[in-house]
């Protein structure tokens, strides 16, 4: 059925799939296209048997923003649909008996028309025009050999048990890559280092090139297809299929929009409404809502206003204009989010100011008097820092602070925990649902790491290089006490750390 040879590597993937589009690019980058079996299969085979639903659809849009935040180098575009690739895979499989050569060119020629021209690789229009461009005979014959092939392929990865719609690869030795592995992982792969690498990833993260843009339209996607074709080039489209979805963007760290478009139907008012009260809740930053009309409506569009719409699109309008005004709203966003961050951020050390401390500080108290889960707080400060200022400038002490306030911020990598300048050389990090061991344990890794930056401090008393002393207190909030006990406990706690050898930990 196949002509692979005991040494060859083996791709399974699917025309309509965007994670093999990426990871086809990515061989035919390394020039490693010829030298694969590649197989095309199925990964959604009811997708033939009924039309793309609003739910298929935001999958879709979910999958292109994955591959747009994970491949950016690869250019693709949302299509309007995922079409049913199996007669497409039919005819390479086809082409193939014909000449190998040209139906690796109609295969790549089936994946731009998709991913970049946005076609529908099921239209008879499209599968002739690559035939044509191709270079192969623009009538196939489609008989029993193809489908046996297919059938047999689509076997030989079901029973992989790889578990999910996304390309595999398959080495000689038995290794396999899961998913889109990155090029320095697919050349590793390839090459057998140590026969052991291999790669499985179901998580992307967002890539800050790209805005995100949450395309709501309850009454479905055709209505505004015009408008998001005119952005899909250009900025990751998700299309949350409800607003139980559109929530989960907004709460979610990789996914969340930089900017929601809600379609003007019956019940726009009410979705813009609750729209702006999930952004306010959940997020920090400023997230424009905009709502789209089928045409221009002056009493909507002043109601719009009016509840805090920042623009109202007129969605048969030019491409170029609503390219503009979305743009406008983006750099207004832009230049709110830089404001709010000047607000809370430290100019010189990067890390949260005093103001955005005693907020978090507030917040996290009250989630965890609700959750009754312990909340620490660890007091830093730089030993003999006065000394080191004297003794090597300002310029010197400033960098000194700079790189201290780095190792915290890489030490204290989860989420929900906040590293903040508290005054001059003192820092103030917040470790919430962490007893005193742990933030003992947090402690102690910040100062192991500190020392070996080996910042020279040949005025120090405590060593030679740069050392600071820390410490920590934590409490279960409740109605007995507040905040300002937790503050004070650490504090103190620093003061014992200060007044014994520094360059120690010492908890309250």
């Amino acid at each position: 059925m196949s002509n692979v040879t005991l040494n060859q590597y083996v791709v399974y993937g699917d025309l309509n799939c965007p994670y093999s589009y990426a990871l086809h690019e990515r061989l035919k980058a390394l020039n490693l296209l010829d030298k694969v079996d590649y197989r095309l299969v199925e990964h959604a085979q009811d997708i033939g048997l009924y039309e793309n639903t609003p739910d298929m659809l935001a999958e879709l849009a979910s999958d292109v923003f994955s591959v747009r935040s994970y491949a950016s180098e690869i250019p693709i575009s949302l299509p309007p649909e995922r079409p049913d690739s199996r007669f497409a895979i039919l005819c390479v499989i086809a082409a193939a008996q014909i000449d190998s050569q040209k139906a690796i060119i109609f295969r790549d020629l089936f994946y731009k028309a998709m991913w970049v021209d946005g076609l529908d690789i099921a239209s008879p229009t499209v599968i002739y025009d690559c035939l044509e461009a191709a270079g192969l005979p623009t009538e196939l014959s489609i008989d029993m050999d193809a489908e046996d092939i297919l059938d047999e392929w689509q076997d030989r990865w079901e029973n992989s048990h790889t578990g999910s719609r996304v390309p595999v690869i398959f080495s000689p030795d038995n290794r396999k890559l899961i998913g889109l592995a990155s090029i320095n992982e697919v050349s590793a792969f390839f090459a057998g280092e140590d026969n052991k690498v291999e790669y499985d990833s179901r998580q992307m993260c967002k890539y800050s090139e790209h805005h995100t843009i949450a395309v709501f339209a309850s009454e479905g996607l055709t209505l505004v297809w015009q408008l998001i074709e005119a952005l899909r080039s250009d900025y990751n489209i998700l299309l949350p299929a409800t607003l139980g979805d559109l929530k989960q963007q907004l709460e979610s760290a990789e996914q969340t929009p930089d900017l929601v478009l809600i379609h003007a139907t019956d019940d726009w008012l009410n979705n813009l409404l609750l729209c702006q009260r999930l952004i306010q809740n959940i997020n920090n930053t400023f997230v424009p809502i905009a709502i789209v009309g089928a045409e221009s409506d002056d009493q909507q569009e002043l109601k719009a206003y009016a509840h805090g719409a920042s623009d109202y699109l007129v969605q048969d309008r030019a491409a170029g204009i609503i390219r503009a005004r979305i743009s406008m709203m983006l750099e207004l966003k832009r230049s709110r989010d830089f404001l709010e961050r000047s607000a809370r951020i430290d100019g010189l050390t990067g890390v949260n100011n005093r103001r955005e401390f005693e907020k978090s500080l507030e917040m996290e108290w009250r989630r965890s008097a609700r959750t009754r889960q312990p909340l620490s707080l660890i007091m830093l400060d730089v030993d003999h820092f006065k000394a080191f200022n004297d003794r090597y400038g300002h310029l010197a002490g400033d960098s000194c602070l700079r790189r201290l306030a780095g190792v915290m911020q890489t030490t204290v990598n989860r989420s929900h925990d906040a590293v903040c300048r508290y005054g001059g050389e003192e820092f103030a990090i917040l470790l919430p649902d962490t007893d005193k061991k742990g933030a003992q344990r947090v402690a102690q890794a910040i100062r192991n790491q500190i020392m070996l930056l080996g910042i020279a401090h040949d005025r120090s008393s405590t060593g030679l290089v740069v050392t600071v002393s820390q410490g920590v207190a934590t409490l279960i909030p409740s109605s007995s006490n507040n905040p300002h006990e937790l503050v004070e406990q650490a504090d103190q706690a620093l003061y014992k750390a200060k007044s014994s050898q520094r360059n120690c930990v010492v908890a309250a």
